[in-house]
């Protein structure tokens, strides 16, 4: 699908920028000229099992298409370690890993002509970027990938960017939103918020994606007087949840975009956006469905939906967990608050402290809104007495000194929270954990 869209449309959008990162401009054009040479040099890689490890957003669009058209099951797991890789290669009995240095090598050769355009029946297989636990392997089609992209002559001239790695799933989708539309990815040479806001505004971008936690980060650090002449329309949000904090900020700070929440996962695919400036989503989706053969409803505080942009299956495992009708388990704990259902956070990221559960997501909430304390990570730390401890990572406004943070923030939580949600190892640190798909890290064992 992606191969056949590049091969049949190149050349009408040669001259049309696809890809722009710092100093370099990549045009679709140069991307149609090299795709036959790929697909001659890997002929006997059609219908096999292949790693793609590419680090440049230019080898990662030839490398996928080309793959496409040889019906090859391309397995997207971005930058790895030659040891990392060795031990992919051997769970997922790959017939070969494709490097950078691959496709730089194919397409030195004579171009030819234009490669036969394939239905695209291969698989593309995600590994899930979960803040927690192994990742799973999840296989979607290329099809599936791109169902809920809108197409749009309006979207022609837009500039998207990206901030997430393209070998998960919410690159991918940005990937395709900007290719399937012959439009410009804008891919920043860092994601520190002087960069990003820098890019933002000098590159014109029109459309940008991140999670909760990038975009508080930009709030946060990003110059002010760089954010307020960025051109950005839209907006979007995902993978965390978003807080109405966050929402009134962006609001303050782009008044003119439109700002969108868009609720996926790997497995489930998009299911539904919320655009009305309000934290969770409105509980009327519970009875009409959001979108069209989308379902949701809540069983024992968690939120489970069917939907039709789902995966195919794990790898190497024909079924998916789901019940007979179809729904699967999202992970996601929520609570129905009159017309609206909100998140309390994944079910896997409860801290056990004695036996009682600890929402992270409800104590950062608690602490968020604290003079002197700009951002914080919650988590739990392991006790040989009860289990686990709560422990907080807090970044302090300029000028909070450490011991008064420590102070202040014990008296403003007693009666607040109960005794055993107070975080009792609290750490000031420069900035919060987060893992390559800007998710905030649960885990203990960072530094």
């Amino acid at each position: 699908m992606i191969g056949r869209h590049l091969n049949e449309g190149w050349f009408r959008y040669r001259d049309r920028i696809a890809l722009i990162q710092g100093n370099i401009r990549v045009t679709y054009g140069n991307i149609g000229r090299l795709l036959p040479s790929l697909v001659q040099a890997w002929g006997e890689l059609s219908k096999k099992r292949v790693g793609v490890c590419t680090i440049s957003p230019m080898a990662f669009a030839t490398a996928v298409a080309a793959l496409d058209l040889l019906q090859s099951h391309a397995f997207l797991v971005g930058p790895r370690s030659l040891e990392e890789l060795a031990r992919l290669k051997h769970v997922y009995a790959w017939d070969h890993i494709l490097r950078e240095e691959d496709i730089l090598a194919a397409g030195t050769q004579r171009e030819g002509s234009s490669s036969d355009s394939a239905d695209g029946f291969g698989l593309v297989t995600i590994l899930t970027s979960g803040t927690t636990g192994v990742p799973k392997a999840v296989n979607h089609s290329w099809n599936s990938l791109a169902s809920p992209v809108r197409l749009d002559s309006r979207y022609s001239g837009t500039r998207w960017l990206l901030t997430y790695p393209l070998n998960l799933y919410a690159g991918t989708q940005v990937f395709l939103h900007a290719v399937l539309n012959w439009a410009t990815l804008v891919i920043p040479t860092s994601v520190d918020p002087d960069t990003i806001s820098r890019t933002l505004k000098d590159q014109r971008v029109t459309h940008a994606s991140g999670t909760p936690t990038f975009w508080r980060q930009l709030l946060f650090w990003g110059p002010k007087e760089v954010l307020r002449d960025c051109e950005l329309e839209q907006i979007t949000m995902g993978g965390e949840m978003a807080t109405q904090e966050l929402l009134d900020g962006l609001r303050a700070t782009f008044p003119r975009a439109r700002i969108v929440h868009i609720y996926a996962s790997t497995e489930l695919g998009r299911m539904f956006s919320v655009t009305d400036g309000r934290e969770g989503f409105p509980a009327r989706f519970l009875q009409e469905p959001p979108e069209k053969d989308i379902a949701l409803r809540i069983v024992d505080g968690e939120l489970v939906a069917r939907g039709r942009h789902r995966m195919i299956s794990y790898d190497r495992d024909s079924r998916i967990p789901e019940d007979a009708g179809g729904w699967i388990a999202t992970g996601d704990l929520v609570e129905l608050c009159g017309d609206r259902v909100l998140f309390r956070g994944r079910r896997n990221d409860l801290i056990n402290v004695g036996g009682r559960k600890v929402s992270p997501l409800q104590v950062e909430s608690i602490l968020r809104g604290l003079p002197g304390i700009l951002d914080v990570r919650v988590y739990g730390k392991k006790s040989s007495m009860i289990g686990h401890l709560v422990a907080a990572d807090v970044v302090l406004a300029p000028g909070v000194s450490e011991e008064t943070a420590n102070t202040e923030l014990r008296q403003a939580v007693s009666g607040v929270l109960q005794p055993h949600e107070i975080p009792r190892i609290v750490r000031v640190v420069s900035k919060i954990a987060s893992n390559e798909a800007l998710k905030v890290v649960r885990s203990e064992d960072i530094t």
